[in-house]
């Protein structure tokens, strides 16, 4: 009996590290599937850190583009500003320098003449026989 008690110990031991073996494995593959979705979490959070820092690159750029832009345009209205102002303080300088001026129109003094004015032709109406006072009755 006792070399039956042994082998059913043996098989109880084996089966025993069997269930271990089992368990095991199994937590290892649980550890296993855990620290694959940690690195592919990791990788998918690297791939989002570089498509920040692209996005960040490129507005850094459009920014920079925009400013250069607008840096263009505010010399140019400066310039413009300044030729304003220069022709301005010209044409101040201009005014405010004595100008010489000609003489002034003025009307010649008309010959007082009295009596009614003819003209050259007399104006005549009608015929001899109806000239005379203006009367319908």
């Amino acid at each position: 009996m006792c070399g039956g008690a042994k082998k059913r110990e043996k098989v109880r031991a084996e089966n025993k590290q069997k269930k271990l073996d089992a368990e095991a494995r199994r937590k290892q593959e649980e550890l296993d599937r855990l620290a694959a979705q940690r690195n592919a979490l990791a990788q998918q959070q690297q791939a989002q850190s570089v498509a920040m820092q692209r996005q960040f690159a490129a507005q850094q750029a459009t920014q920079t583009k925009q400013v250069a832009g607008l840096q263009a345009e505010q010399t140019k209205k400066i310039g413009g500003i300044r030729a304003q102002g220069s022709a301005v303080g010209q044409s101040l300088q201009i005014l405010g320098q004595e100008q010489p001026q000609a003489p002034t129109a003025s009307q010649t003094a008309q010959s007082k003449t009295r009596g009614a004015k003819a003209t050259a032709t007399s104006i005549a109406r009608g015929s001899t026989r109806s000239r005379g006072p203006n009367l319908s009755i």
